[in-house]
C-alpha cells in the first residue's frame, strides 16, 4: 500500500497522513493515532460563508435595499456592497440584481435567502440566552472588612431584583481580588489599595470608612484615656490573613509609630463575626469597620481603644478591565454607594449629638 505522508518532525505535535488507496486520514502523535473515515476530514475544511456578509445579505434581502439594509446595520452603502459582492465571489452564484435602486433575489439568492433567516434567528436566540444567563445570576466577592455593613445592600439588590440570583463570597481584600481576575466572581467590593494588576478597573465607592480599634472593656488597654500605635507594641492582635488589605493597614501603621518588634497576631481570622467574638472575650484588640461593631458597643461587650487620629479607609469596586462588565453589576455598585452614603450620615449626626 502507497501512502503520502507528512510525518511529525516536532515531539508530540500532530501530523497526518493520507492513504492513496483507502483515502483515509490519520492523525499521527507518538505512537498512538486516531483514524478518520474518507471524507470526513474534508467535511472539516472552513465554509465558504463569512458569516457577517451573510447578515449583511439577510438585511439586503429583507429590505430589498442596500440603502435602507445600510442604515439598519449603521453601515455605508459600499459597505454593504462588498459584502455582497465579497459573499458572490466566495460561493461563486450570483445572489441578488439592482434594478433601479431595488434588489431583486436570483434563484441562488432566494433559496441562501432561508438559510440565513434561519441563522440569524438562531444567532439572536444565541444572544439572548447568553444575556438571560448572565442576568440570571451576579457573584460578587466582599472584603471581610465590609461583610457586616453591607449586608443591607445585598438585601435591598434582592428585593429590588428578586429573579437574580445574587451569590456572595467573603474573603480578605486580595483574595478577592485574585477571584475577580479568575473571573470567579463578576464584581469584587475591596478596601482601596493597590493591587498591583493593569487587568483589575476599580471604582472608588467611598474615601472615608472610619475602622475603630476594640477591646474588651475590661481589657487593660481599655482603662487607657489616650493611645497611639506605638502603644500596641507587643500588645496581642486578632486580625485577618496576610492576604487582608485592613491588616497590612494596621501592620504598617504600628510600624510607623515607632514599633520594631514582631506583631503577636495570636489568631488569624477570615470571618469578621468569630474576630469580634474573640475580642469580646478579651482575647485581644481587633479593627473593625465602626458599623460592624455598633450593637456590641451599645451592649458594652466591646469598647472602642481612644487613638489620637481616626483611621479612614477607602472602598472600591473592582472588575476586570478585559471582560465585558455584567449588566446587573453597576446595579450592585449603585446600591453599595448608596449604603455607605447612608451609613456615613448617620454616623456623623450620631457624633454631633454625642
Amino acid at each position: 500500500m502507497q501512502h503520502n505522508c507528512i510525518y511529525d518532525i516536532i515531539e508530540n505535535t500532530p501530523a497526518f497522513r493520507v492513504s492513496s488507496e483507502s483515502r483515509e486520514c490519520c492523525f499521527l502523535k507518538r505512537e498512538s493515532f486516531t483514524w478518520f473515515p474518507a471524507g470526513q476530514f474534508e467535511r472539516m475544511t472552513p465554509s465558504k460563508l463569512d458569516l457577517h456578509s451573510l447578515i449583511v445579505f439577510y438585511y439586503v434581502a429583507s429590505e430589498e435595499s442596500i440603502t435602507a439594509a445600510a442604515e439598519k446595520l449603521c453601515l455605508t452603502q459600499p459597505t454593504v456592497t462588498y459584502h455582497i459582492r465579497s459573499l458572490e465571489r466566495n460561493v461563486g452564484l450570483k445572489l441578488i440584481e439592482v434594478k433601479r435602486q431595488k434588489v431583486f433575489l436570483t434563484q441562488a439568492g432566494a433559496g441562501l435567502y432561508k438559510y440565513a433567516g434561519e441563522i440569524y434567528r438562531q444567532m439572536n436566540g444565541a444572544e439572548k440566552y447568553l444575556e438571560n444567563l448572565k442576568e440570571a445570576s451576579l457573584r460578587v466577592g466582599i472584603s471581610t472588612t465590609f461583610s457586616t455593613c453591607l449586608a443591607s445592600a445585598a438585601s435591598a439588590f434582592e428585593k429590588s431584583y428578586p429573579r437574580v440570583k445574587l451569590i456572595i463570597k467573603s474573603a480578605s481584600s486580595f483574595e478577592i481580588a485574585e477571584a475577580v481576575l479568575d473571573c470567579d466572581v463578576d464584581l469584587g467590593i475591596v478596601v482601596s489599595t493597590d493591587y498591583g494588576n493593569p487587568k483589575l478597573k476599580s471604582i472608588t465607592l467611598s474615601t472615608e470608612e472610619q475602622l475603630v480599634l476594640v477591646a474588651s472593656p475590661s481589657s487593660a488597654i481599655a482603662q487607657r484615656p489616650r493611645l497611639a500605635f506605638a502603644n500596641l507594641c507587643g500588645y496581642p492582635l486578632i486580625l485577618g490573613p496576610e492576604t487582608s488589605a485592613t491588616r497590612q493597614l494596621i501592620l504598617k501603621k504600628i510600624r510607623l509609630g515607632g514599633c520594631h518588634m514582631p506583631s503577636p497576631i495570636i489568631v488569624e481570622v477570615d470571618s469578621s463575626e468569630w474576630g469580634i467574638n474573640l475580642v469580646e472575650k478579651g482575647e485581644g484588640v481587633g479593627v473593625h469597620h465602626i458599623k460592624s461593631v455598633e450593637r456590641s458597643i451599645a451592649d458594652g461587650r466591646l469598647k472602642i481603644l481612644p487613638l489620637s487620629n481616626s483611621i479612614l479607609i477607602g472602598a472600591e469596586a473592582l472588575l476586570r478591565a478585559d471582560a465585558p462588565e455584567h449588566p446587573m453589576a453597576q446595579k450592585f455598585v449603585e446600591l453599595v454607594r448608596k449604603t455607605l452614603d447612608n451609613k456615613r450620615e448617620k454616623s456623623t449626626a450620631q457624633a454631633a449629638r454625642n
